[in-house]
């Protein structure tokens, strides 16, 4: 009867989510666009005023323009590079009512496996919704090729409730500090990748890191970590598969999010037998 009730839920959560999604990722997208021309209005303006000229030696970081030293100077090639824009349209965007039909089915299955994975108990409800989460914004990252900040913070503002509350259910409260330090590693180690290879990944799969690890974190740090590596090795597998059937190559970024995905999803229903075989533990 719960795997009944949960797939329906799933089913209806999906197909509602999905257009959601779709509209948060042109809202970015448009926020973006918008972002990049303010910034660059007033270059162009000095560019032309008369008498001036650019300052070829000007470093421009990521996050400031007062960077200085050799760190200014890393960022300052890395303005000079060309970024590879990220690969979008490996699912249809917009309006696809097969796309959507798609997510409520897979919303649906992940929402039963929670369910015969748990149980009858509280923990349930957490990772229903960030199996939802975790549908829509891959869907939006492969459609896209970004991760709406929108849904990472609505869905994380529904988790970590229900985590607290299932941590004063049961008195697990070292699991919520084990949530927490899994958090902080993953956000720092993928935000790191952000700052130094800026042309790896974009800031929305350094938010959902930090998501992954808090939400996944909670079951163990090795959860945790099996999340991450098996997401990595996903994401290798993937990214040549894309990269051999629509021949970019090198000039394109593979959308990393789906891969976090699927091994978020692992990790939750299988981590704990990986993590048994590779360390030995319980």
């Amino acid at each position: 009867m719960l795997v009944s009730a949960t797939t329906v839920a799933g089913l209806v959560v999906g197909f509602a989510l999905d257009p959601v999604g779709q509209r948060l990722s042109d809202r970015s997208r448009a926020e973006d666009e918008r972002h990049r021309a303010e910034q660059s209005e007033p270059d162009q303006a000095g560019s032309d005023r008369p008498g001036t000229a650019p300052d070829p030696g000007a470093a421009q970081g990521p996050l400031n323009g007062s960077s200085t030293g050799a760190h200014a100077a890393g960022h300052q090639e890395a303005s000079v590079r060309p970024t590879p824009r990220t690969l979008t349209g490996l699912v249809p965007a917009g309006r696809s009512p097969a796309r959507r039909v798609a997510a409520a089915v897979v919303t649906g299955a992940l929402f039963a496996a929670a369910a015969a994975h748990f149980g009858s108990h509280l923990i349930v409800a957490p990772f229903c919704v960030f199996f939802a989460m975790l549908v829509v914004v891959s869907v939006t990252d492969l459609s896209h090729g970004l991760v709406p900040r929108h849904l990472i913070y609505s869905g994380m503002s529904i988790v970590v409730p229900l985590l607290v509350a299932t941590s004063a259910v049961d008195h697990r409260w070292h699991s919520l500090v084990g949530s927490a330090i899994a958090g902080v590693v993953a956000f720092a180690a993928f935000f790191a990748v952000w700052w130094f290879v800026p042309q790896g990944m974009g800031f929305g799969d350094v938010r959902l890191a930090g998501a992954i690890g808090v939400t996944v974190g909670y079951l163990s740090l090795l959860h945790a970590y099996v999340a991450f590596l098996v997401g990595f090795v996903v994401g290798a597998v993937f990214g040549l598969a894309v990269a051999a059937v629509t021949s970019s190559g090198r000039k394109a970024r593979i959308p990393f999010g789906p891969s976090l995905a699927v091994g978020s999803v692992f990790a939750v229903l299988w981590g704990g037998q990986v993590a048994h075989s590779l360390f030995h533990t319980g």
